[in-house]
């Protein structure tokens, strides 16, 4: 259950088909149902990096089972996605990763270790 929440200081929503966009691409890298994927956005924050408020991306990205092997290939596809998408220069997407585990992500009023156990 992939989750990914984008904050920009962009004035443009991203909208519902680039939410799809992106459940597509999460849902590539990871090799996990579309169904699963989880996107949100924040938009028109003020926000800085590298002293610039030129646009930006702060992608945080939690998904069960991710290894320090994948983050590099999810940081390019992000990167990528945001700036081919929204035109924000690679060098202005920040990605933030956080490896899950199955107890500590909930759904359906329980847990995906739960639900897992159960299915097996």
């Amino acid at each position: 259950m992939p989750v990914v929440q984008v904050t920009t200081n962009l004035t443009r929503k991203l909208g519902l088909e680039l939410a799809k966009g992106i459940t597509v691409l999460v849902s590539e890298m990871t090799q996990k149902p579309a169904e699963g994927v989880v996107v949100t956005h924040k938009h028109e924050l003020e926000m800085f990096y590298d002293g610039s408020d030129d646009p930006l991306a702060h992608v945080r990205f939690t998904s069960i089972g991710m290894t320090s092997s994948d983050t590099d290939t999810y940081s390019k596809g992000f990167a990528t996605f945001f700036e081919k998408n929204l035109g924000i220069s690679k060098d202005r997407v920040v990605v933030e990763f956080h490896a899950a585990d199955a107890a500590f992500m909930g759904k359906c009023g329980t847990t995906v270790a739960e639900i897992r156990k159960r299915d097996q």
